[in-house]
């Protein structure tokens, strides 16, 4: 009898040091954008923030969930601030570019031959950049950026930054005050961004990951990532740029400021690439 209660406290102590230690892991490897994306669920209270994941372990610590159960909740709070991390990494490359572009070539439509030219260098060097402070203010000892984890940032940012500085050009029907030609503008490039870069996305993780490389599903996810933001990416730039048209201008002809637009055309990208992430999330849970 005394060596069973003595077994269970011995394996309750493990699994209570493994979450402690799980949770402090998850906590050190945040950078500024990490500690950023938790500080902005602690002050809303809006999704899972490392408070809400203390307050779970005392919830284990009293019998009041299983292991199981707080085992999830740490890896639903690692993906979410993952993703969110990796979101801002996404949205502060892409105003970065759409500001570059719009700075070098005005505020009219971009084609792609400019985009890549002219936002794919300044996506590539900005997401490498952000990413490289993020790391540097984790606190790992002795952490290092790798050549894979450079290469996969200058091509996923130099991709960020290319679809964010043809999405600059969508906005022209918002300031003509026409919301047909918002929507099919806003589909239209929501479709082949999302495309782009959903498969480019696929394509850069698997290259640089040989866990995830699988030759006879390279095509087929290929074009199913790609099918899946085009999508995604259609329907929420549509809805975007058309509702901003129609609640923006109202029908009429206005004139904005270079500022003005480059803020606009940002606050749209932003919350597109955001709508986009949560619905993706969606769609491959379902």
């Amino acid at each position: 009898m005394v060596e069973a209660i003595n077994t269970k406290v011995s394996v309750d102590s493990r699994q209570k040091l493994y979450l402690e230690q799980r949770l402090e892991e998850i906590e050190d490897k945040q950078g500024f954008l990490g500690q950023f994306c938790n500080g902005v669920k602690e002050f809303t209270n809006l999704g899972v923030s490392a408070s809400d994941c203390e307050s779970m372990l005392e919830d284990f610590k009293k019998g009041k969930i299983t292991f199981e159960e707080a085992v999830n909740y740490i890896e639903k709070y690692e993906n979410k601030q993952d993703n969110m991390t990796g979101l801002l990494s996404n949205v502060l490359t892409g105003i970065g570019a759409i500001t570059a572009t719009i700075a070098a070539m005005g505020t009219g439509p971009i084609g792609w031959g400019v985009a890549i030219a002219q936002g794919a260098p300044i996506g590539a060097f900005l997401k490498t950049s952000i990413n490289t402070l993020d790391r540097a203010t984790n606190d790992i000892k002795g952490d290092t950026l790798s050549a894979k984890t450079i290469a996969k940032d200058v091509i996923s940012g130099a991709m960020t930054g290319a679809t964010s500085a043809v999405s600059s050009g969508v906005g022209i029907g918002i300031r003509s005050g026409k919301a047909l030609t918002s929507i099919v503008n806003g589909a239209k490039c929501g479709a082949i961004c999302g495309s782009a870069s959903g498969a480019a996305s696929y394509l850069t993780d698997v290259a640089f990951d040989d866990d995830k490389f699988s030759f006879g599903k390279l095509t087929t996810n290929t074009l199913l990532s790609g099918a899946t933001s085009a999508t995604v990416g259609a329907v929420v730039g549509g809805a975007m740029y058309g509702g901003a048209s129609i609640l923006g201008t109202a029908g009429q002809q206005v004139s904005k400021s270079t500022a003005t637009v480059v803020a606009q055309d940002c606050t749209s990208s932003s919350i597109r690439k955001g709508l986009g992430m949560e619905l993706k999330e969606h769609i491959q849970a379902a």
